[in-house]
């Protein structure tokens, strides 16, 4: 597989993705001085940020071996639709206001693929509605995940 730049279009379509769930420049703040590059997978498109001195190796040819991963994995896009990575949450967690604190036993649950119910909840950020996605994070405030608000912060 060879890894290509991202196409201007389609990390416009990213970048305003993050930023709409997490805060207007999150993006920005996550990237820094990388560059976001993909490798195809299928039919999937695999995003990762690479320090912008590695895109000279990039054009390398690659007749030896196949890259399978590099830098720092961002998400996947499939279908049109992006998808963040697990790798990605504890950088998205330094820059967003956007998050919800769980409880230890709901923390446990939703790492395992629980709902978080609502008395499950410490603490969520002011002004959020219904389909926000949040940072989940557990009492001690570390990230464990991503979810979707199901319903108003109020």
């Amino acid at each position: 597989m060879i890894a290509e730049l991202v196409e201007p279009v389609i990390w416009d379509e990213i970048k305003s993705q993050i930023d709409g769930d997490f805060g207007e420049g999150v993006t920005q703040r996550i990237v820094g001085n990388m560059a976001p590059v993909f490798l195809m997978r299928g039919e999937t498109k695999s995003f990762y940020l690479i320090p912008a001195d590695w895109m000279q190796y990039l054009e390398i040819e690659a007749t030896d071996f196949n890259i399978s991963s590099l830098g720092i994995w961002l998400g996947d896009m499939s279908n049109g639709r992006f998808r963040l990575s697990i790798a990605i949450i504890d950088k998205i967690a330094q820059y967003t206001e956007r998050e919800l604190v769980v409880s230890r036993k709901a923390a446990e649950a939703f790492t395992y693929g629980r709902s978080i119910l609502r008395e499950s909840v410490v603490s969520v950020s002011k002004g959020l509605k219904r389909r926000q996605r949040v940072v989940v994070k557990d009492e001690q405030g570390n990230p464990i995940g991503l979810a979707a608000l199901s319903v108003d912060a109020s």
